[in-house]
């Protein structure tokens, strides 16, 4: 007859054996997670080199969840780039995975880029990267620049496991209203026509054309406003309740971004449905680029860095 010590010895290590195959199984699932995304992105017509998605693995977690996950959407035109090494320090110091997305037709180099670009695949590319994150980590949260923001606030207007988001620069209206004529009747032609082709080509210094698009099809433009008017509404932003921090290039009237709007910025941070003990925002004024968070256009990204930190430790506990 077993004894009551060896029966207690066998229940400890049947417990033990499950445990030990279960955390196995999540190892192993994480680990086909990256494998996925890499033939994913290896696939990708016209992708280019360093522009593919990533993960970001936290000292201790690698291909295990981390209690907070970090998901990266960047902005229109641009890749993961965008966000670092701003990212890439967030990840170590809250030792949080960090998935880095490349949202639909971006991080490519074809003759028509941008031009199967739709609001739905937009939207859509953004959801399967927080759905990613919700894989490396307990808790979500997701981090943007620019469009990556459009998107983050209209996901997490309806997703309430994300449980905050840092938005640097979003896009909640265009600096130049007239861009907007690009959605109404005959408004493409009209741009075709200005443009002399469906194609706009942006010149870029060497690095910066590296992790930033340079010819955009209209397409892409059409997507894009469209995506914006459909959702940058105060419908939405009051949808929104979970811990905000806003960041953005603001030094005066002059000085300030000139890619996206500073006073659209703050009707949504005031039409916010966050508690305002939960909501920080913060002008950035030596950055001198839209794009705060990037060592390759910001003059400021450890500031950027450190306020942001500031912010996540009362969010993460």
């Amino acid at each position: 007859m077993i004894n009551k010590k060896t029966y207690i010895l066998s229940l400890f290590l049947v417990f033990a054996f499950f445990a030990t195959a279960q955390k196995a199984a999540k190892m192993q699932n994480l680990k086909e997670l990256e494998k996925k995304i890499q033939i994913e992105e290896s696939n990708v017509v016209g992708i280019k080199a360093d522009n593919e998605a990533r993960i970001i693995w936290a000292d201790d977690y690698k291909y295990k969840k981390s209690p907070i996950a970090f998901v990266y959407l960047h902005g229109f035109g641009a890749s993961y780039a965008e966000g670092e090494p701003v990212m890439s320090q967030l990840s170590a110091n809250f030792k949080a995975n960090t998935y880095m997305a490349r949202l639909e037709e971006h991080g490519i180099y074809r003759d028509n880029t941008f031009e199967d670009l739709t609001p739905e695949n937009y939207i859509a590319s953004a959801k399967q990267a927080i759905a990613y994150g919700k894989q490396l980590g307990d808790e979500v949260i997701v981090i943007s620049t620019s469009t990556g923001g459009t998107l983050s606030l209209a996901i997490a207007a309806e997703d309430k496991d994300i449980k905050a988001l840092v938005l640097y620069s979003p896009f909640i209206d265009l600096l130049n209203p007239a861009m907007k004529a690009v959605i109404q009747p005959g408004g493409k032609e009209q741009f075709v026509k200005a443009l002399g082709g469906t194609m706009q080509v942006q010149e870029r210094p060497e690095l910066e054309a590296k992790y930033w698009s340079t010819n955009y099809h209209i397409n892409g433009y059409i997507s894009l406003i469209t995506m914006l008017t459909n959702t940058m509404t105060t419908e939405t932003f009051s949808k929104v309740t979970c811990p905000v921090f806003l960041g953005y290039y603001y030094k005066n009237e002059e000085e300030q971004d000139k890619v996206v709007s500073v006073p659209a910025m703050q009707v949504m941070f005031n039409a916010l449905g966050t508690p305002e003990e939960d909501k920080t925002k913060m002008a950035f004024p030596k950055s001198g680029n839209h794009v705060i968070a990037s060592d390759i256009r910001s003059k400021d990204w450890e500031g950027v860095y450190v306020n942001t930190v500031d912010f996540l430790n009362k969010i993460i506990k």
